[in-house]
């Protein structure tokens, strides 16, 4: 690696690659700045990959739409609850937590989705299915 490459770890929800800091290790836990989802470091081949510790928990989605809340500075509303029951439904049955307003079950609609990480948000003041929203 030359003195002008850049190391990054590759999440596997959003498909976003992002800085790998120095102090790094494999094992370490670290939270995709992208999406919000927690992951474990692990080295595949000469690439820094982050793994789904909790994959398919409930834990996980929770944690997940609370950190992505928290990075954009967005907010819920009182149906939170049911959405989370429509992601971990939509988990059960297709493996994932994809969206559970949209029919189709693609990377690009696990929350969040790919549309409200492009600034859905920002621009309707809501995401698809509302479950995060801008602050007023």
């Amino acid at each position: 690696m030359t003195v002008h490459e850049v190391t990054r770890v590759y999440c596997p929800v959003c498909q976003a690659k992002f800085r790998f800091s120095e102090g790094w290790k494999a094992g370490d836990i670290v939270v995709c700045p992208v999406c919000g989802q927690k992951l474990r470091l692990e080295m595949q081949g000469n690439e820094w990959v982050g793994a789904r510790p909790e994959k398919g928990q409930e834990k996980e989605i929770r944690e997940r739409v609370d950190e992505y809340a928290r990075i954009k500075g967005y907010v819920f509303n009182d149906m939170k609850e049911e959405l989370l029951e429509g992601l971990l439904g939509k988990n059960r049955r297709f493996g994932d937590f994809y969206c559970p307003c949209r029919m189709e079950h693609v990377p690009e609609f696990m929350c969040p989705c790919r549309p409200t990480r492009s600034g859905d948000v920002e621009r309707d003041g809501k995401c698809y299915c509302g479950l995060f929203w801008k602050k007023k």
